[in-house]
């Protein structure tokens, strides 16, 4: 018995490659099967796969079989039907199939009832089908439970396909990823020496031959040296947010907030005469510290930063709920107008105010620190008025 090839036999290979359906079993086909059969009565069910040579079960309910070659498959004649249901009410009675192995076996297939699952071409992928080691008729009922379970076998596939697309489309992506975190990260430091560079050849040329320069050449060189040390802090802002994912991996410490805090007065060599006001009370922190860490300087640094109020005032807050803590970070600055609060988190959009000291900022510090309380599970938002200050909320879970 030669299996019947489909008409649009390469075209339906082609689309069920596309699918990229596993032979492993899946729960939520086995549920299909067994409502099958509870709908009907029938004992025995199975979704089929019909690939180019086998016939394999996706699942199959009352049956030991895996799978079956094309030529002895019903499913391979099911698939060229026109019928909505391609039915053998029985099959020792049919010409083509009296002598077939299946029917004239000890536990024999008798009655058949398959539909096609097409994807959305048109092409059938397989079939829903109920089988029986003797004759059955079907009911109306019967015909319409297996029409709607086999409407919904073709839904999870197209599911199943989506998913499938959906993986391919973020491993393409996770790849672009690394080589633009590789390419940023090479690039970044290879810029780094030269504008080292810079900044000393501007020093040297200044003292060697400063009685020889006049004002205006003077400022030119500030000039150079002020441009060489945006641009590397610019490179150093790029290198902190590719980088920024390798802090998460680390394992969550148990530490009081003031250490945090004071750790990064330092590191920010913030002066005497700001108003650095920490939490009323020193909370213990069981969190991710070199990520807090990362988050905490870049907002406290945008609050002394962008700020033209004579005594700055920065104030963090940390409130310890019973499943997460909520970090505020406010100030006294220049605040953020309404329309540009939801643009500030995003990659190199800047407020086009330059900072205290004369400086324009470079839209990056603010996405490094979204990025990083998202991947904590966490949410940031922002209240601001221009001309009072902004204050940034922050809610992470434990």
């Amino acid at each position: 018995m030669n299996a019947i090839a489909h008409k649009n036999e390469n075209q339906r290979l082609k689309a069920l490659k596309e699918y990229g359906i596993s032979k492993e079993r899946e729960k939520v086909f086995d549920d299909l099967t067994e409502l099958v059969c509870r709908l009907t009565s029938i004992p025995r069910s199975l979704i089929s796969i019909v690939d180019k040579e086998e016939v394999w079960f996706k699942s199959q309910r009352g049956l030991e079989l895996n799978s079956s070659t094309r030529e002895l498959s019903f499913c391979s004649h099911a698939i060229n039907s026109e019928e909505d249901i391609y039915l053998i009410e029985d099959a020792r009675k049919l010409e083509e199939f009296k002598d077939h192995p299946f029917v004239n076996a000890p536990d024999p297939l008798i009655f058949y009832a398959g539909v096609k699952l097409e994807n959305e071409q048109g092409l059938p992928l397989g079939t829903l089908c109920v089988l029986d080691n003797k004759p059955h008729k079907l009911t109306e009922e019967e015909r319409a439970s297996l029409l709607m379970v086999a409407d919904l076998a073709k839904r999870q596939l197209e599911l199943h396909k989506k998913n499938t697309e959906l993986l391919k489309q973020t491993a393409i992506l996770e790849e672009n990823n690394e080589m633009l975190k590789s390419f940023a990260h090479t690039v970044s430091h290879d810029m780094k020496m030269p504008l080292a560079n810079m900044v000393l050849t501007t020093d040297i040329v200044a003292k060697k031959y400063g009685s020889n320069i006049d004002e205006a050449g003077k400022n030119y060189l500030n000039y150079i040296k002020d441009a060489a040390f945006g641009l590397s802090d610019y490179v150093t802002q790029i290198l902190a947010h590719y980088e920024s994912e390798s802090l998460l991996v680390e394992e969550k410490e148990t530490f009081d907030a003031y250490t945090l805090l004071e750790h990064i007065h330092e590191i920010l060599a913030i002066p005497d005469d700001i108003d650095y006001i920490l939490p009323e009370d020193n909370i213990e922190l069981q969190i991710n510290k070199s990520a807090l860490e990362q988050i905490l300087i870049n907002l406290i640094g945008n609050a002394l930063k962008y700020n033209d109020k004579k005594t700055i005032e920065v104030k963090t807050d940390i409130i310890d709920k019973e499943e997460y803590y909520i970090i505020k970070v406010s100030d006294n600055g220049i605040g953020i107008a309404d329309d540009k609060k939801d643009e500030i988190f995003k990659m190199f959009q800047t407020l086009n105010q330059p900072d205290r000291n004369g400086k324009r900022g470079n839209g990056i510090g603010l996405s490094t620190v979204q990025k990083l309380v998202k991947k904590l599970n966490g949410m940031i938002t922002v209240n601001s008025e221009l001309g009072l200050g902004t204050e940034f909320v922050i809610t992470l879970s434990k």
